[in-house]
């Protein structure tokens, strides 16, 4: 029975109610529905990777809203690329029953100059080399949480810089709020990211690479404490610009031999070590041309403190292939396959003067920030990297929800869109077996299916 209900909240929730209508070059949306299962809880795939919309629990209705307006046609007729764009999307969400929630995943403005774009406010994202359509989710930023407000300035399409299009580039720049939190109030975000293609649009081969940045910083503690390393209590952290730029560039506070000992009002922790919370992957991957199709094969590594410069967390990471028509449709217009382990971590021992046992990375957890790589609740990168709260642990020794207990995990994801008599489909199966973590062990395994 649970299988069933869970194919019937695909299959008709994107369809209940829908209606469209353009006002000049705004566009209007609207959309109503219900979730509901045979558990308290709402099925993994339809609540992963929903941007924070669909909450765990279950029986809930939902109504939602868009009013956008995007870029005028980028070129003229004569393939000139038009100098001046601008564009905006407001988004409302309400979710009623069981959990009742007024969400704004949506609220931006956005200017455009050739191929530069600056935008203010949330807007929904997916962060890393990855297809997008099919993926199980990025390793760093997937769209499972809410959008958080960010001002940023990006190329978002890859432009040409050298030869012609033999080399292009596409990167971006944004500084973000994850507002207030259980640990630490007002703290800042910090994104980067920059990959680059060579390989011209005519080649059959293009190669590329690249990487993202994302840090937590700055802010106050809720509750100042004392740091029994430092002897200091702790009531704020660095904030002004010498921080900021040791935070973008990632230089440690430590540089130059200054250590926790002469750095008034700073923990012993960042002291020696980085000014804030820094995470990220690194990012390899192919594009194949075939006729009226294209394959792209990408890889992600994980950094978070500094097991990927020893290698000795090389095997972690995002793995995939995907197929996509471009210019027909068939049959089969997607398939994705994707390979997730986060398992090794560097090894399970931490010595820091020893750099091939710089283990038990404990991704997403941090020390200092509590809440961890969350935002309202909601992990902000893969969600198969699973907080306390979604485990349902009877008896937890855990108060602080947003522990993600479950980090160690191995996963397989194989989802296609194809069509079938003139509907499009789409099948998804996730296979993970889920270690916990180094500190709370478990072993257990899952399979999830949608059918929409």
């Amino acid at each position: 029975m649970l299988r069933f209900y869970f194919l019937i909240a695909i299959l008709f929730l994107p369809t209940l109610s829908k209606g469209q209508e353009y006002f000049k070059k705004t566009r209007i949306e609207s959309q109503l529905g219900f979730i509901s299962s045979t558990s308290k809880t709402t099925p993994f795939l339809l609540r992963s990777n929903q941007y924070g919309l669909v909450p765990l629990e279950s029986q809930v209705g939902f109504v939602s809203g868009s009013v956008r307006l995007e870029y005028d046609s980028l070129f003229t007729q004569t393939k000139k690329l038009k100098p001046f764009g601008f564009g905006y999307g407001f988004t409302p969400h309400i979710n009623f029953g069981v959990k009742n929630q007024i969400l704004i995943p949506e609220a931006y403005a956005k200017v455009r100059f050739k191929s530069f774009e600056i935008y203010a406010g949330r807007r929904k994202e997916i962060q890393g080399l990855v297809d997008t359509l099919g993926t199980m989710g990025s390793y760093i930023w997937s769209g499972n949480a809410l959008p958080m407000p960010k001002v940023e300035i990006s190329i978002p399409n890859y432009t040409s810089i050298i030869g012609n299009g033999l080399v292009s580039m596409k990167g971006n720049f944004a500084h973000g709020w994850f507002g207030k939190g259980d640990s630490v109030q007002n703290v800042l975000l910090h994104h980067k990211s920059l990959y680059v293609k060579i390989g011209k649009p005519s080649w059959k081969i293009r190669m590329i690479g690249g990487f993202n940045h994302q840090v937590q910083w700055g802010g106050y503690p809720t509750k100042p404490f004392y740091d029994n390393i430092s002897k200091q209590t702790i009531s704020k952290f660095g904030m002004d610009f010498p921080t900021y730029f040791k935070v973008v560039s990632g230089i440690s506070l430590s540089k130059g031999g200054e250590g926790w000992e002469n750095q008034s009002g700073v923990s012993a922790n960042e002291a020696g070590n980085r000014a804030g919370n820094h995470l990220g992957t690194v990012d390899i991957g192919m594009e194949l041309s075939l006729k009226n199709s294209r394959l792209l094969f990408y890889r992600q590594s994980i950094f978070d403190d500094g097991s990927l410069f020893y290698l000795n967390n090389i095997s972690d990471g995002l793995l995939g292939v995907s197929y996509a028509k471009l210019k027909s449709r068939g049959i089969i217009n997607n398939i994705t396959f994707e390979y997730l382990n986060t398992s090794n971590q560097g090894g399970r021992y931490f010595f820091d003067q020893a750099p091939q046992l710089r283990g038990v990375d404990n991704y997403f957890n941090n020390s200092i920030y509590l809440d961890n790589w969350t935002y309202q609740n909601k992990v902000i990168g893969n969600p198969l990297l699973i907080p306390v709260e979604n485990l349902e642990l009877e008896n937890s020794r855990f108060k602080n929800p947003n522990v993600i207990i479950n980090n160690r995990v191995t996963a397989f994801n194989f989802k296609v869109f194809y069509d079938f008599m003139l509907i499009n489909v789409c099948t998804q199966v996730v296979s993970s077996r889920n270690f916990g973590s180094y500190g709370f062990p478990i072993d257990k395994s899952q399979i999830s299916f949608m059918q929409k």
